[in-house]
């Protein structure tokens, strides 16, 4: 069995030495480097399986070793440590393409484990993706002709066409393309597919209904009110049918009284974004308000996740902060619905109880960014700035 190739980058010497002490008993070769200019020299004129590095290196940082690994060498697994471990530098070297994070010191055991881990996701990635079956072998065709008017062994005939193509065939002797009309699993797509079926291959680079489907979520397609519900038991009208002729300012400020609010309606009209809050405590809704509402945002609130989904049926957001704890689902669960269906809505985590494992989990599931409570105004305004710049 051939070792597997770790790299490990650390300006301290000792540190080098300690984990190459460790991962070499288990059976790994591993090589070292004091700098990133020295380790990207290595990269360059070897083949390695895996990359440790430090975040903290004097020079070029081990973000930028990151980055670069990820612009010229997407196979390479890298695994970032640090004695200065930060839920900030966690979620950067997250979206970087981090395949962990481990904070120093870690024991020998964790060392392993995370090595462990991450190789076997590298193998799992880059080998076990199942190939797309274009000619089924027939073992699953009956072995018997396939009818009096074709006197030819249905097995024999899958072998060299395919088995939907026998499937199809009938008395008329001619072959039926509407029974063809499957589904099988196309991994480009990452969905059940027609396509694939019919043309036996998947699509070359991105999935023609996935670039169909961000485009209509840029266009903002999505906006539209896909309720046909009453406004109010006192106002028993269509609500999209309202909002066609009035507009949604008019249809926001609409109460009880049956008469919009006038002193709210058109408030949001100067602004150039709309952010979503969603969070079951008001003072945190409130305070994001005042902060947001000065980087010209019109910010909304709900209290309820259900709440939160159906505001986001009926209308398009601009960015989403998600609070992690939430009654009913978790924020965790809110978002991966909200990257289901809004691929393209940023959306920053907000909580009190805030972990680098859990903003390294919610950064994979495609949070933008993930903040503790308490934050500044600072703080929020700029995590903010940067999601509805991106």
């Amino acid at each position: 069995m051939i070792a597997h190739k770790i790299l490990v980058v650390d300006d301290e010497a000792n540190v080098c030495q300690s984990i190459k002490k460790v991962l070499s008993r288990k059976g790994y070769d591993v090589s070292q480097a004091l700098t990133v200019e020295d380790a990207v020299t290595l990269i360059k004129e070897m083949s390695f399986d895996l990359v440790i590095t430090d975040l903290m290196i004097p020079g070029t940082s081990g973000l930028e070793l990151l980055q670069i690994i990820r612009d010229h060498y997407p196979e390479l697994e890298v695994i970032m440590i640090t004695g200065y471990a930060s839920i900030e530098s966690a979620v950067k070297a997250t979206k970087l393409g981090a395949s962990a994070y481990l904070p120093k010191p870690f024991t020998p055991d964790e060392l392993t484990k995370v090595t462990e881990s991450t190789l076997a996701n590298r193998v799992s990635k880059s080998g076990t993706k199942p190939a797309q079956k274009t000619q089924p072998d027939g073992e699953d065709v009956p072995d018997e002709n396939i009818d009096v008017d074709m006197p030819f062994n249905a097995r024999e005939v899958a072998k060299h066409t395919s088995k939907t193509y026998v499937d199809t065939l009938t008395h008329s002797d001619i072959p039926l393309p509407k029974k063809a009309a499957e589904k099988a699993y196309c991994y480009t797509g990452a969905r059940e597919c027609r396509r694939l079926v019919l043309e036996a291959r998947e699509c070359a680079g991105e999935c023609i209904l996935v670039k169909k489907e961000k485009e209509r979520a840029k266009s903002g397609a999505r906006v539209k009110r896909l309720t046909n519900d009453i406004i109010d038991v006192d106002l028993p009208f269509n609500m999209a049918e309202v909002e066609r002729i009035t507009g949604s300012d008019y249809i926001n400020c609409l109460s009880r009284s049956d008469m919009p609010i006038a002193a709210l309606y058109g408030r949001d009209a100067t602004a150039k974004y709309t952010v979503l809050v969603v969070d079951d405590e008001p003072i945190v809704c409130h305070s994001v308000r005042k902060i947001l509402s000065k980087q010209s945002c019109a910010v909304e609130e709900a209290f309820d996740v259900d709440a939160a989904l159906q505001k986001m049926r009926l209308q398009k957001y601009d960015l989403v902060l998600l609070d992690l704890k939430m009654p009913k689902r978790s924020g965790m669960e809110v978002l991966g619905s909200i990257r289901t269906q809004y691929p393209d809505l940023p959306v920053i985590m907000v909580t009190g109880h805030g972990t680098i494992e859990t903003a390294i989990e919610a950064t994979r599931l495609g949070a933008f960014n993930f903040i503790p409570k308490p934050f500044t105004p600072q703080e929020l305004t700029k995590v903010a700035v940067e999601a509805l710049a991106a």
